[in-house]
């Protein structure tokens, strides 16, 4: 009785964590974060990410990413590496006790003043402030947004398909930054990066806005 004690308690934990990780990060994508991004507690976690990124060799790299994001988008520095944090897959690291089966990307200053670039002079031409609240919304537009972009209005329904109507649900939802599929209503097993399931919710958090 008491391993097939140990084995139910032991899956309960395993329960409760993912269930955690979830509700701290992966959770609702759609509509805007918390101001200042305290939804992923940069607070906490980018002390530990300098610390890996320090043994690493690659702290300079992340220092000058998250000072270019902070000019460009207004924040302050911590707010900006918690960005970084969730849109290289840092966060997630952390919180699953840095995995070995995780692998975060590797800061690269250059890529993130690229980005910045394509999402200020590229076909979504977001200001400062329409930079900062999609980025909180959405970090992980952060990585590669031309091809994110790309995949995500070519695979949208045709009523935003257009640049000018794709820029606009950017702007009422960043989360669609982050799909780049489109099943038709016949699965293929990829919802969480499908407009399909995610029509629901996109069409109420538009209408809310």
């Amino acid at each position: 009785m008491a391993p097939r004690f140990s084995s139910r308690f032991s899956a309960v934990v395993l329960f409760a964590a993912i269930c955690w990780v979830q509700r701290a990060f992966l959770s609702p994508r759609l509509g805007y974060a918390s101001p200042r991004g305290a939804s992923f507690g940069s607070a906490s976690v980018v002390p530990q990410i300098r610390q890996a990124l320090e043994e690493s060799g690659t702290l300079r790299q992340w220092l000058e990413s998250a000072a270019a994001l902070s000019q460009a988008c207004s924040l302050e520095l911590e707010e900006a590496e918690g960005i970084l944090a969730k849109s290289a897959g840092w966060s997630t690291w952390l919180a699953v006790n840095r995995a070995a089966y995780l692998k975060p990307e590797d800061p690269n200053a250059q890529e993130t003043l690229e980005a910045l670039k394509y999402f200020r002079d590229g076909p979504l031409k977001l200001t400062s402030e329409q930079l900062r609240d999609v980025l909180r919304a959405s970090p992980k537009a952060l990585s590669k947004p031309q091809a994110a972009y790309q995949a995500a209005r070519q695979t949208a329904p045709e009523e935003f398909q257009s640049p000018e109507a794709f820029r606009e649900l950017v702007l009422r939802c960043p989360m669609v930054l982050e799909l780049s599929f489109n099943c038709g209503h016949s699965c293929a097993a990829a919802c969480n990066r499908c407009w399909c399931p995610a029509m629901n919710r996109i069409k109420q958090t538009v209408a809310g806005r």
